[in-house]
């Protein structure tokens, strides 16, 4: 099935609220109509690794875009980037 709606979401050191986040995307209503692209600013926690366990439970759904540390700004044009729709 086509994905409707593309979710860009910017992550900079934020391991005790992602899990919150993406299982209010990952709902089994409403993921196979999604992607979420998180784009991991450089975090120095554990927020890349939590994202890439989502990304292997629910492939296709969630995708982990590690980047080097570049500002706000710059998450929102790598999701814009990375999106299908």
């Amino acid at each position: 099935m086509e994905k409707i709606l593309s979710v860009s979401v910017a992550a900079y050191n934020v391991q005790e609220f992602i899990r919150t986040n993406l299982d209010s995307f990952v709902n089994s209503e409403v993921r196979e109509d999604i992607e979420v692209l998180v784009t991991d600013d450089g975090s120095k926690d554990e927020t890349p690794n939590i994202v890439s366990e989502y990304e292997t439970k629910y492939p296709g759904v969630v995708k982990l875009i590690k980047q080097k540390n570049a500002g706000p700004g710059s998450t929102v044009n790598s999701g814009i980037n990375h999106a299908s729709r």
